[in-house]
């Protein structure tokens, strides 16, 4: 419970950004979590402020990057980009720079570095200052604070004072509501109880009086650890948790259930009343589960992506390099010509114009190859962390589950008296963590796959997805050999499980059908269906994301792929595939 209550307790904690800057391309791409975009957007834009000499919003753009870079845990890149702004603005006496300072601090402070993290607070303090920077003075005062805070010292009470007025110049309304908040944790942490709730009351009028919703729940949740800690005073804490609960549901993240069900089980078991506690037990366990599925999930494209980012660098900078040297060598050719054959100056100048053509479709065919590249990266690293998960899922986590369930099935037997509930609760939870954690592996890599091989898995395939609206039957002709390549054959079986979940959501189809035939080193498979089909001569520009990836991932494997379809006649899928050796 202690960890719980101190998320709430410590919430102002949190670095507070109050930029005041208008929302452009990077932050919306930002906000949609698209990273790579994000980054590639900034690169351009950067060239384009430095090239032009526009060195204010050069600095600008470069702290937009160092907080992608940060989003991707890519500290040392975030650093460097806040470093090279930070020189740029003081080569050209720029004003601004204490919060590129101020984001360099917070970095230190990301990674846990607490005296470099002082040191250009203090560097970023005295310049913000000095041009009156309030918008960074503000997240100065407030990170001063939290690390000060952090160490009981004296001077937490300085900042927080500091940033209040600032808050009540500007008059930011989240600013204040947030200082209130600040002052409830201060008196709770020097032991003044009374005046924190004072100071905690004011912050929740005044966040309800301005509808700041994220603010009224963190004031509930401390109000209710007030309640526990301070009063002793359960019924009433219960009221409040109960209160947001019903009030802000929609508001809640994954995070605030997990800490509002916490609270609500330390509450009913200080109340005597075990059988609420379990049941929000066992709903701190289902949303547990919720955010390690989520945090797995971020972690998988937090791998994929920065695999992307590395790899389209890596080539941009090398195929831009190449085309810069020809375009320049192609430029001085055209002018050394016009300069000595100014009769042909007509002529030299439809060469230089398809020459032109020709790098432009050069380019369009180096952007469609990397753009290919990043789907099939992309994939492989899919495949391989799915790989990787179900291993470690199946031989890890679910070996000490079934250990766990043992040890306890091996009490039960040996003591025959009353067996305490705790202990058969405890029994079934594992059952349950176990069956979970098989349920996740089979999803990520079918067994059937990994132990007996393609033909098998797509037998498997089919007969899960027939029912009484579709039925799916699989042949395979010719010999084969019993298995192949592990690498193809997971890819292999992807790309007709796509194509199966595609008929299944989009065909309408009563009957599907899998052929399947080894030929001359080539694997030849054949997916059908008796759906409502579409017009194959208009489905090349309008190809959903999920075909783009299955044809390029065909063409990585030095296959071909065909589609005939027509309205209310179904489809036929050909695919030609190179057998790799083993």
């Amino acid at each position: 419970m202690s960890k719980k209550i101190s998320f709430y307790f410590f919430l102002f904690f949190c670095v507070v950004a109050f930029s005041q800057t208008k929302t452009d391309s990077i932050d919306y791409y930002v906000k949609q979590n698209e990273l790579i975009k994000a980054l590639d957007y900034g690169r351009a834009q950067s060239k384009y402020y430095f090239e032009n000499k526009q060195f204010d919003n050069y600095c600008k753009i470069s702290i937009k990057k160092a907080v992608v870079f940060g989003r991707l845990n890519d500290h040392d890149k975030s650093l460097s980009t806040l470093f090279n702004a930070l020189n740029i603005s003081n080569t050209h006496k720029l004003k601004g720079s204490a919060e590129i300072i101020e984001q360099i601090a917070t970095r230190y402070s990301m990674i846990r570095d607490t005296s470099k993290a002082f040191n250009n607070y203090y560097k970023a303090l005295k310049i913000g200052e000095t041009e009156k920077d309030t918008a960074t003075l503000v997240n100065i005062y407030q990170n001063l604070f939290r690390l000060y805070s952090q160490r009981n010292s004296d001077s937490a009470y300085v900042y927080m004072s500091k940033k209040f007025d600032l808050d009540k110049r500007t008059k930011s309304v989240k600013g204040i509501s947030i200082s209130y908040n600040n002052h409830f944790a201060y008196y709770t942490i020097i032991g003044k109880p009374e005046l924190a709730k004072t100071y905690l009351d004011s912050c929740f009028n005044f966040a309800q009086k301005y509808k700041l919703n994220q603010q009224i729940i963190s004031a509930l949740f401390n109000l209710g650890y007030h309640e526990t800690e301070s009063n002793n005073d359960f019924k009433k804490a219960l009221e409040i948790y109960n209160k947001i609960k019903k009030d802000f549901q929609k508001d809640m993240t994954t995070t605030d259930h997990i800490d509002l069900y916490s609270s609500l089980v330390y509450v009913y078991e200080n109340l005597d009343d075990y059988e609420r506690a379990n049941y929000y037990n066992t709903l701190l366990h289902e949303y547990n589960n919720k955010m390690y599925n989520e945090q797995l999930s971020d972690k998988v494209r937090e791998i994929e992506t920065n695999y992307e980012i590395k790899k389209v660098e890596n080539e941009y900078q090398e195929k831009s390099k190449l085309l810069h040297e020809t375009q320049n060598r192609n430029k001085k050719i055209i002018f050394v010509f016009v300069a000595l054959f100014g009769f042909s100056l007509v002529l030299f100048y439809f060469f230089y114009q398809n020459l032109q053509l020709k790098q432009r479709n050069k380019i369009k065919e180096i952007d469609s190859e990397i753009q290919e590249n990043i789907i099939n990266a992309s994939l492989d690293a899919q495949e391989f962390e799915r790989k990787k998960l179900a291993e470690v899922l199946h031989d890890s986590i679910s070996a000490l589950l079934s250990s766990a369930s043992l040890h306890l099935s091996a009490y039960l037997v040996g003591n025959k008296t009353e067996i305490p509930q705790e202990i058969l609760k405890a029994r079934s939870l594992l059952k349950e963590a176990h069956d979970q954690v098989r349920d996740l592996s089979h999803e990520l890599v079918p067994p059937v796959l990994a132990k007996l091989g393609l033909f098998y898995a797509l037998q498997d395939l089919c007969e899960k997805n027939s029912n009484s609206v579709i039925d799916f039957t699989f042949n395979h002709y010719g010999s084969f050999r019993q298995r192949f390549n592990e690498e193809f054959e997971i890819k292999v079986y992807f790309i007709i499980t796509e194509l199966v979940n595609n008929i299944l959501k989009h065909s309408n189809a009563s009957l599907g059908n899998i052929n399947v035939e080894e030929r001359n080193g080539h694997l030849i498979i054949n997916i059908e269906d008796n759906g409502k089909g579409f017009d194959d001569t208009k489905s090349l520009n309008t190809d959903g994301y999920g075909l783009t990836q299955i044809k390029a991932r065909v063409r990585s494997l030095k296959g071909k792929i065909s589609i005939i379809s027509k309205i209310n006649k179904g489809t036929l899928i050909y695919i030609k595939l190179h057998i790799p050796p083993r």
